[in-house]
């Protein structure tokens, strides 16, 4: 019996090493080919979803937001509120913002955008609008006359929100932000570009700037935002606000995700259905190789039945031989996709609305999706291998 289940790896040796070598590299190389696109797919939406995420939570609501009981437009007592969260465990920044419903006006062009009143030290240390000033410079907590604006709002004439922006404005332009109390005169400070379309949509001035002309607005918030050490830390330190019952609604970062949270749900089921059009290419890969292999040999597997072997020892060779054909296609697959395709797009992101996307490489996916290939290969050899196995012994000698 041991002797009889060495055939099958010695028809493999024999069809490997008497085989043509570059229809073996051929077959390797589309093996590696089905199974890039596999990962490739998989890791471009984990990027999407990753980078989506991170926007949320580094431009706007931060790990954590916290905002005023339901009933109620604002936070009293904000930096009292601020202070101790910011003793809570786990709390790495923390942060106020205060919307400011009103319009901004630019010569004759005049739009509704994101208006939010900031501590410029604070927001710095939870948000990344400080980091990314493309024009001019952040705010400064003196400043009473200067705002900031993103680039949807600044506008230009490869803008993409141009339509609705201030159509091209530019740091030291004059602008007049109007609101049911009050109108001024701001000096544009600065321009930043966070590269998520919905962030830079977004015009922020200083607290003390909203104070002096809104004194109703002292030590009022519309929201808290906090940011943990670490991202698991995020219901942790939601318990613990809660328990320091500070009279707030707490959130975590989800709940402010709105349209991204849309688009990330939306990327995880064209990526589910990418994954199966992917196997299914996969599948239909191997089994047209194998089954052209197969037909090339159908003289050789009828004189090897005639010569009394088994038919399930040919089938048991055809699909060792798609695993090995499977297994160094991943193999081949990999060293490709690490050595050439993730360096590259590391270099050079996805650039999309919601910002820079690069491949995303979970290993529990990869793992899953390289057995789930050599499955799949072994599935596919053996639908021809029995076909084969089965004709009459004469009509495979005869190539009929």
């Amino acid at each position: 019996m041991s002797s009889e289940f060495r055939i099958p790896f010695f028809l493999i040796w024999r069809f490997l090493k008497r085989g043509n070598k570059w229809t073996l590299l051929l077959t390797i190389f589309l093996m590696s080919v089905a199974f890039i696109n596999l990962v490739f797919v998989n890791s471009l939406f984990h990027g999407v979803t990753e980078t989506s995420d991170k926007q949320v939570i580094q431009t706007s609501a931060g790990d954590v937001t916290v905002s005023a009981l339901p009933g109620r437009d604002f936070l009293d007592g904000v930096s009292a509120k601020v202070a101790a969260i910011s003793k809570l465990p786990g709390v790495k920044a923390v942060s106020d913002q205060t919307l400011v419903p009103g319009s901004l006006k630019l010569g004759a062009v005049q739009g509704n955008y994101g208006i939010y009143s900031v501590d410029p030290v604070l927001d710095s240390k939870t948000l990344i609008i400080s980091k990314h000033m493309s024009y001019g410079s952040y705010l400064s907590p003196g400043d009473t006359d200067k705002i900031i604006i993103g680039r949807q709002v600044a506008g230009g004439p490869k803008v993409e929100l141009n339509s609705t922006s201030l159509k091209g404005a530019q740091v030291g332009d004059k602008v007049v932000l109007s609101t049911n109390a009050f109108s001024k005169v701001f000096t544009v400070k600065g321009i930043y570009f966070t590269k998520n379309m919905m962030s830079d949509y977004n015009v922020y001035i200083t607290n003390s700037a909203l104070n002096k002309l809104a004194p109703q607005m002292a030590d009022r918030a519309t929201k808290i935002i906090v940011r943990t050490d670490k991202p698991e830390l995020e219901n942790q330190v939601i318990k613990e606000i809660k328990k320091a019952d500070l009279g707030v609604t707490v959130s975590p970062w989800q709940d402010s995700a709105g349209v991204a949270k849309s688009v990330t749900s939306s990327f995880i089921t064209i990526n589910a259905l990418l994954t199966t059009v992917g196997f299914l290419i996969a599948a239909v890969v191997i089994f047209i190789i194998i089954y052209v292999e197969i037909n090339h040999r159908r003289q050789e597997i009828g004189i090897l039945r005639a010569i009394g072997i088994k038919s399930y020892l040919i089938r048991t060779t055809y699909v060792f031989q798609a695993i090995v054909y499977s297994v160094l296609g991943v193999g081949l697959g990999l060293a490709i996709y690490f050595g050439i395709i993730v360096p590259y797009f590391n270099w050079h992101p996805f650039a999309i609305p919601i910002g820079d996307v690069k491949l995303i490489a979970n290993a529990a996916d990869f793992n899953a999706r390289a057995w789930s290939v050599v499955l799949v290969a072994i599935i596919s050899a053996t639908i021809p291998s029995i076909l084969v196995t089965r004709a009459k012994i004469l009509d495979e000698i005869a190539g009929r």
